[in-house]
């Protein structure tokens, strides 16, 4: 019987996967990268036909190493929000979730239903881009030749799935988001009421599974195509940071983690639901868990930029592993770092919008003066940065009862000197570095497929 796991981390800018015993053992790995499409004030969509190409150029590279796949589990950027025939075809490019082309229909959807009632029955409010109900009613208002063919509308992890196996899936940690799933109550159900007030048929949508959950053996011609064999069972699968965070140990309530990435993406884990208009409340992976999604458009993103056009003689290895160190060593050794603090511009970190605001808004430094240096704007745009993660920690530190220590991962992370400031801006934690990662939760969705139990299941068995 075949038991090794076929894990695919579907990102934003590249498709990895990798090839894992049943014990979690990586045997090989391949990567594609690819460019997104960002456009026409704030659009940000990518052909789905891309993420194909990238499985399949990364399938050929494994080669034989695939021969014992006996499950496939994916990892997805979320929502990747595609209209789709009824074949599994794409009708337009996967809607990210950095885009902006929904805010009208944000805003007037949050009318018809009214704030108190999304935030009671999806804990979210519809954003551009990161909400698929806001995306899903652009496409009704601006593009009626779509919506008119459209069987359904799916995230990443339906196109994929659909595609693999013929068959229609979606998840709750891609899907609780939304505005449209029963979030707090996590029980494979969309809201009937606010579908009904946005006028969306729910055969529009795909039927719900645990990211676990099998839907249906690789087709025959697929498996041919890829290299897997054909009696591989393919899983929903689930979302990329949920995952993350499943790997990084993230299943007990007050539990945080925090990637630092081209996003900087904060994590709480909770027993129970909580709903808040200042960030996401996802479903675990896990039933009974749920994750404070809190997320930074332009972390390291916003660190590329400052270097792009305030560091251009500046190769990425001169300004990532000399200039921000020293940046921040002068300034943390400055024993009169606070008055040096007080006369820093201030920087409101959204070079990239928000995730969490109907209008697009954009990022700004002001209190600039003739004194004002460079390495002044740097430590600007880091303290906004780290500053705006803390806010959101103390909310939810109001609701929960937090862990004093954070799990964190990610190129950001690993900058000499960064943990520091965020113990000087984020909050007095203590950060751990940890291995987490997106594919590896994914390799996890099939172990648990395997063996039927959660991760806490196997930790209390373990030690009883």
């Amino acid at each position: 019987m075949k038991q090794d796991i076929l894990a695919i981390d579907v990102g934003t800018s590249a498709l990895k996967l990798g090839v894992f015993s049943p014990e979690l053992e990586k045997r090989r790995e391949a990567r594609r990268d690819y460019e997104p499409h960002l456009y026409d004030q704030g659009k940000a969509d990518i052909e789905p036909e891309t993420w194909w190409l990238a499985l399949r150029e990364c399938c050929a590279e494994i080669g034989a190493e695939l021969a014992d796949v006996g499950v496939v589990a994916l990892s997805v950027t979320t929502p990747g929000l595609t209209p789709m025939a009824a074949d599994g075809t794409a009708l337009a490019p996967a809607v990210l979730f950095l885009d902006g082309r929904a805010h009208e229909q944000s805003a007037a959807i949050r009318k018809i239903v009214g704030e108190e009632r999304f935030l009671a029955q999806t804990c979210n409010l519809p954003v551009s881009g990161g909400s698929s109900l806001s995306s899903i009613l652009w496409f009704r208002d601006r593009r009626p030749d779509v919506w008119a063919r459209t069987v359904k509308f799916g995230h990443c992890n339906t196109y994929l799935v659909k595609r693999m196996t013929g068959r229609w899936a979606i998840d709750p940690s891609t899907s609780s988001i939304t505005g449209m799933y029963n979030t707090p109550r996590d029980d494979l159900t969309w809201n009937e009421e606010i579908l009904r007030l946005a006028g969306i048929p729910e055969d529009r949508l795909p039927p719900l599974f645990q990211s676990f959950d099998p839907v249906g053996p690789v087709l025959p011609a697929i498996a041919v195509e890829l290299g897997i064999p054909s009696d591989a069972i393919v899983l929903c699968g689930g979302n990329d940071a949920a995952l993350a965070a499943l790997s990084g140990g993230l299943t007990r309530p007050g539990d945080i983690n925090i990637i630092s990435g081209t996003c900087d993406i904060a994590n709480v884990c909770t027993d129970r639901p909580i709903a808040s208009p200042d960030f996401n409340v996802r479903c675990h992976v896990i039933p009974g868990r749920w994750l404070t999604f809190f997320v930074l458009n332009a972390g390291g993103e916003g660190l590329d930029w400052f270097r792009r056009v305030f560091c251009s003689e500046l190769d990425d290895d001169q300004f990532y592993g000399s200039y921000v160190p020293g940046v921040l060593e002068r300034f943390l050794a400055d024993p009169d770092a606070d008055r040096r603090e007080a006369e820093l511009p201030s920087y409101a970190p959204f070079l990239a919008g928000s995730r969490y605001a109907v209008e697009r808004i954009t990022g700004s430094l002001a209190e600039l003066t003739l004194e004002t240096t460079r390495d002044d704007l740097l430590l600007s745009l880091i303290r906004g940065n780290l500053k705006y993660l803390g806010d959101h920690l103390r909310e939810v530190g109001g609701l929960v009862s937090l862990s004093r220590r954070i799990g964190i991962s990610g190129g950001g992370a690993a900058i000499h000197g960064m943990l520091a400031a965020r113990r000087r801006w984020t909050g007095d934690f203590e950060y751990v570095f940890q291995h987490q990662s997106s594919m590896l939760g994914a390799a996890m969705l099939g172990q648990i497929y395997q063996g039927g139990q959660m991760p806490e299941q196997r930790l209390a068995s373990a030690t009883s």
